[in-house]
């Protein structure tokens, strides 16, 4: 079943996460580049207002498959739908440890010597790279597996409002070993965004709505994501100013769940938004185009235009959607490398 809404809202979600990898007004080689002006505080705030695509991903992943879970042998349909999640990821895993993110210098310096340092990167972390995979982003795949096996479990014993519980739970250590760590002693050394922590309840959520066959209501649900937006810039002005934690710093927080849910639920009221669209045609590509952005964000980084440039910060989001829809049709043309693309 495709609603033509939450089809453009995912690619509308991706392009958020572009967005956040891309980071305008923001410069890893040089985190003070932009230290003195108001574009600081813009990009902060983009990069906050894009929040709302990860919850997104997870709802619509509950959502969509809730019907399956309940016709009968829960983990079966887990495992089905799993297993080709976990060949993606290990699959772009694989080549994000074997693709240098400098190509120049693996000629120049030689491969091994170049490779050194990003290896260090992508796998200096131990504790969280078991989380992650081969690159930072890739996180999101194993979080949405185990939220999904978790979620047939509950399913399996019948309880599947149980997998509510946990993922409130879950998502409560997840604030308070994430965002609110500084607040309330310290953040931990695993990273609570990934694994199940943060995925569960937005995919149980999901999950929930559609067995109460939900059927939001436009202005309402407008008026909760508004107000989620709300809490969520109260809790990072709030976190802020009593902890100085970086405003760009929060994957989600509190507020998440409203905003996420009230987005949701503004789309599934205008099932016919975006339908014939160029946006609607993109969807079946938000898969592969996940997976494969972040090789693009990094030689941007390395080979785009560096320093203070305000025209290169405008429109190189833009640039990473043209490249990445590119490199997305050209991996498409060949059966193997389609595969790359795609969870079937």
């Amino acid at each position: 079943m495709r609603i033509s809404s939450i089809e453009c809202g995912r690619v509308l979600a991706i392009l958020a996460v572009m967005t956040i990898h891309l980071s305008p007004f923001s410069n890893p080689f040089d985190p003070t580049l932009w230290d003195g002006t108001p574009y600081l505080w813009l990009g902060a705030i983009i990069n906050q207002l894009c929040r709302f695509a990860v919850p997104l991903f997870f709802l619509c992943a509950g959502y969509f498959l809730q019907p399956a879970l309940a016709a009968g042998k829960p983990m079966a349909v887990a495992l089905r739908y799993c297993r080709p999640l976990l060949g993606l990821w290990l699959a772009w895993s694989l080549l994000y440890l074997l693709v240098p993110f400098n190509p120049a210098a693996a000629m120049t310096e030689g491969y091994l010597t170049s490779m050194a340092g990003q290896w260090q990167m992508q796998l200096g972390d131990p504790l969280n790279a078991w989380w992650v995979g081969g690159m930072i982003h890739l996180w999101f795949l194993p979080a949405l597996m185990l939220a999904v096996l978790l979620l047939a479990l509950c399913w399996r014993v019948r309880l599947p409002r149980l997998a509510l519980v946990a993922g409130a739970l879950l998502y409560g250590l997840a604030l308070i070993g994430g965002s609110y760590g500084s607040l309330l002693g310290g953040e931990w050394a695993l990273l609570t965004r990934n694994g199940p922590f943060f995925s569960l309840l937005f995919v149980a959520l999901g999950a929930e709505l559609r067995l109460r066959a939900w059927q939001p209501d436009a202005r309402r649900s407008a008026l909760l994501m508004v107000a989620g937006m709300g809490l969520y810039a109260l809790e990072a002005a709030g976190l802020l100013h009593f902890a100085a934690v970086p405003l760009n710093r929060h994957d989600f927080l509190l507020g998440s769940l409203p905003w996420a849910l009230g987005l949701f639920g503004l789309l599934l009221a205008n099932p016919n938004w975006g339908r014939g669209s160029w946006l609607e045609r993109q969807a079946p590509k938000v898969l592969g185009l996940y997976c494969l952005h972040m090789m693009l964000v990094v030689w941007l980084m390395v080979f785009g235009p560096q320093g203070k440039l305000l025209w290169w910060e405008l429109v190189k989001v833009p640039v990473l959607l043209v490249l990445s829809l590119l490199a997305c049709r050209l991996l498409a043309t060949n059966r193997i490398s389609g595969w790359l693309l795609r969870a079937r």
